[in-house]
C-alpha cells in the first residue's frame, strides 16, 4: 500500500477519528512511508466535511462540479441564457450539499459552503475538492486563482480547464453549386454577378467585425458583472460572520457586567465586615 491509497482511507474517516488512525497506519508501515504517513495533516471540521460529501453524496458533488465546468464553458462562449439557468441551479446545489453535511456547526456549513462555491468558479478549487483529500476550507474571491498549494493533503493534478470556444467559420454561398454555369448568363452578366458577390462580402466582413467587437465588448462587461457579484458574495458572507461576532462579543460583555456587579457588591460586604470586624 503507497502513501496515497494510505491518506485515501484516512481522510475517509470522521475527524475525530483522524490522528489515531494516521498514528496506528503510520506504526504498521515500514521506513520510509511511515514518516510519510505522520506528516499527514489533520483535516478542519469543514475540509472533513466536504471529504464526507465526495464520498458519501458522490452525485451531488458531481452535478455542483459539473455545473461549474458548465458555466466556465458559457462563459467562454458569451451565453447569457445558460450563464443565468446556471447560477439558479448553482445556488440550488450549494443549499443540497450543506442539507446532506450533516449536523455541523453553521460556520462550519458556511466554510463547505465557500469551499464548493470556489469549486464551481476555480479549476484548480474543483480539482482539490475531488481529490477528497482536502485538509482546510477554500474560498475563492472571483478575480484570482484558488491558491490549493496548502489545500490538499497531497499534490493532486491540477489541469487547467479546456474551454471550448466555437470557431467563427466564413460560410460562402456556393459549397453547393452546380459544376456548369447557365448558359444562358454573358459575360458582362457574369462580371455583374461576380461584383455583386464581392460587394456582398465585404458588406458581410464589416458587419462581422462590428458584431465581433460588440462581442467583446459585451464579454468585457459580463466578466466585470461576475467579479463584482462575486465581491458582493464574499462581503456578504463576511458581514454574517461577523455579525455573529458581535453577537457573541456582546453576550460576553453583558455577562462580565454581571460578574462585575457581583464582584462589587462581595466587595461591599468583605468591606463592612472588616469594619465591623475593627469595631
Amino acid at each position: 500500500m503507497d502513501l496515497r491509497e494510505v491518506a485515501d482511507e484516512l481522510y475517509a474517516l470522521p475527524a475525530a477519528e483522524f490522528t489515531a488512525s494516521r498514528n496506528a497506519a503510520a506504526g504498521k508501515a515500514g521506513t520510509p512511508l511511515a514518516a510519510d504517513i505522520r506528516g499527514l495533516r489533520k483535516p478542519s471540521a469543514a475540509a472533513a466535511a466536504v471529504n464526507a460529501l465526495v464520498r458519501e453524496h458522490p452525485d451531488v458533488v458531481d452535478a455542483i462540479l459539473d455545473v461549474g465546468d458548465r458555466m466556465r464553458e458559457a462563459f467562454a462562449e458569451r451565453d447569457r441564457t445558460a450563464i443565468r439557468e446556471l447560477t439558479g441551479e448553482r445556488q440550488r446545489l450549494l443549499q443540497k450539499a450543506t442539507s446532506s453535511a450533516g449536523t455541523a456547526s453553521p460556520a462550519v456549513l458556511r466554510e463547505v459552503e465557500d469551499t464548493l462555491q470556489a469549486a464551481v468558479i476555480d479549476a484548480a478549487a474543483a480539482a482539490a475538492v475531488r481529490s477528497g483529500l482536502l485538509v482546510r476550507s477554500l474560498e475563492s474571491t472571483g478575480v484570482d486563482q484558488v491558491d490549493v498549494s496548502d489545500a490538499v493533503a497531497l499534490p493532486v493534478d491540477v489541469e487547467a480547464a479546456t474551454v471550448a470556444h466555437t470557431a467563427r467559420k466564413t460560410t460562402r454561398a456556393a459549397a453547393n453549386a452546380p459544376a456548369h454555369a447557365e448558359p444562358t448568363e454573358t459575360p458582362s452578366e457574369r462580371r455583374e454577378r461576380e461584383r455583386r458577390i464581392r460587394t456582398a462580402e465585404k458588406a458581410l466582413e464589416r458587419a462581422r467585425t462590428d458584431a465581433d467587437a460588440l462581442d467583446d465588448e459585451l464579454d468585457e462587461e459580463v466578466d466585470r458583472r461576475t467579479d463584482l457579484e462575486a465581491e458582493r458574495d464574499a462581503l456578504a458572507r463576511r458581514l454574517e460572520r461577523t455579525q455573529d461576532e458581535l453577537a457573541e462579543s456582546r453576550a460576553a460583555e453583558r455577562e462580565l457586567r454581571r460578574r462585575i456587579t457581583q464582584a462589587q457588591a462581595a466587595l461591599r460586604e468583605a468591606e463592612k465586615a472588616v469594619r465591623a470586624a475593627r469595631d
